[in-house]
């Protein structure tokens, strides 16, 4: 009999619950290409995350730590990133068009060729960000502190800096 019981576990199949997402996110802190679309993160603690390629649409991401965290190639369009702390993260060539980045801290972050074309950054820090070739068209960027950011051959057409502290612009702008 005890025989059998053990032949008939060695043969049955046995079945893994596969992580969602946002399980393997949290337990992992990495989730590279994961469908995360319309996911509520308000307030997690994602320092360091990895998020490569990731499809944050619509996520609610107010509060989030995201320091150091890797976004390039995210999908981030209309994320709610309010007060968000981005600082030193990877947003290389990733989409936050729509977004509202109202108070976020993006200090040192990389941005280059990013989509942040009618995005909201009323009130953030972007200090020594790097926008080199991003798309800042018809975002707002009211009241930023935009000191020492790079924006070589950033697109900026119908974007509002009113307010913004920009102590002097050495670049060059693509006003299309």
């Amino acid at each position: 009999m005890a025989t059998a019981m053990i032949g008939a576990a060695l043969t049955s199949p046995t079945t893994f619950a596969m992580p969602s997402p946002m399980q393997q996110l949290v337990q992992t802190n990495a989730c590279p290409g994961c469908d995360l679309r319309n996911a509520d993160l308000r307030g997690y603690n994602l320092a360091g995350a990895n998020l490569r390629g990731a499809n944050l649409e619509g996520a609610n991401l107010q509060d989030t730590n995201l320091m150091l965290a890797n976004l390039a190639a995210a999908n981030l369009s209309g994320a709610n990133l309010t007060a968000a702390y981005l600082e030193r993260t990877n947003l290389e060539q990733a989409n936050l068009s729509g977004a509202n980045l109202s108070r976020a801290i993006l200090r040192h972050s990389r941005a280059r060729r990013a989509n942040f074309s009618n995005s909201n950054l009323t009130g953030s820090d972007v200090r020594y960000g790097d926008f080199r070739r991003a798309n800042l068209n018809g975002a707002t960027f009211e009241q930023a502190n935009m000191q020492w950011a790079r924006l070589n051959n950033a697109t900026v057409s119908q974007t509002n800096f009113s307010d913004a502290y920009r102590p002097r612009m050495p670049y060059r702008l693509n006003l299309y």
